[in-house]
């Protein structure tokens, strides 16, 4: 369940939203429910929350300042202001704090709940994201037994871990190139097949399984780069049919490399 504050000076706003809010099929629950910003900020040294639901008009601390505070400590909170105000300066406000909505008094819930139901998929995303990059770095660096650079010690990989690395090495540096164990095996003067065996008593996985994993890392890398356009990406990590790309990189992250970077 994620954890939502909500904070309004207005009784019978707070408690309309406590109760007429469907928060338990949301997958959310009210972690606290007060009316001023200074008994917000005490709750949120002892509780972490997922989202804020706050008037901008309170007196002594502003909605727009107890969001500044709420995101100094939790960077991705998720907040939605309410306000019974049409000033564009607060909206313009809201705005700069990257709220999710603001929803005008006197409150329409359903939009409320719009709001909330975007929020939930997006906390649902990042948290599968998140999932889907731990399970990539633990593959890397768990039963595969991979180096994150070359340089590290083969300790672990057996007779043959300096080997091993060293054609780790030259996977990563090649990522946006055609590779194959044969090309591989080549150049080390060995038969496809022997080397084939011997990586994967080396890292646990086949030579294919460990390119793509150190291929989709490097992916999720580049696509926290604006900047770049997925099928730079793509090939930048030697894909170039940019569909294939997208369906093993959604095999690794559960999401297509879009939702991935919209999720950032």
């Amino acid at each position: 369940m994620y954890k939502v504050l909500i904070a309004d000076d207005e009784t019978l706003d707070l408690e309309g939203m406590k109760t007429f809010i469907p928060w338990e099929s949301l997958g959310m629950e009210i972690v606290g429910a007060v009316t001023n910003g200074f008994s917000a900020c005490e709750l949120i040294e002892t509780q972490k929350i997922d989202v804020l639901v706050t008037d901008v008009n309170m007196p002594n601390m502003s909605g727009l300042e107890l969001a500044k505070r709420v995101k100094e400590r939790f960077h991705d909170v998720r907040i939605v202001f309410v306000s019974g105000y049409r000033d564009f300066q607060y909206v313009k406000e809201a705005l700069t704090l990257q709220a999710y909505s603001y929803v005008l008094k006197p409150m329409n819930e359903d939009e409320l709940i719009q709001s909330l139901e975007r929020i939930r998929r997006d906390l649902d995303d990042a948290r599968k994201r998140e999932q889907a990059e731990h399970e990539v770095r633990q593959m890397l660096s768990g039963g595969a037994k991979p180096a994150p650079s070359p340089a590290v010690a083969a300790d672990g990989m057996g007779k043959n871990g300096k080997l091993i690395q060293e054609i780790i090495g030259m996977m990563r540096s090649g990522l946006d190139q055609p590779l194959t164990l044969k090309e591989v095996a080549d150049q080390f003067s060995f038969s496809p097949n022997y080397l084939g065996q011997m990586f994967k008593e080396a890292t646990g996985q086949t030579f294919h399984e460990y390119l793509v994993a150190l291929r989709m890392e490097k992916a999720g890398e580049l696509l926290r780069d604006p900047k770049l356009r997925i099928y730079e990406v793509a090939y930048r990590v030697g894909y170039r049919y940019i569909p294939y790309f997208s369906k093993q990189f959604k095999e690794t992250y559960r999401m297509t490399p879009l939702e991935f970077r919209n999720g950032q």
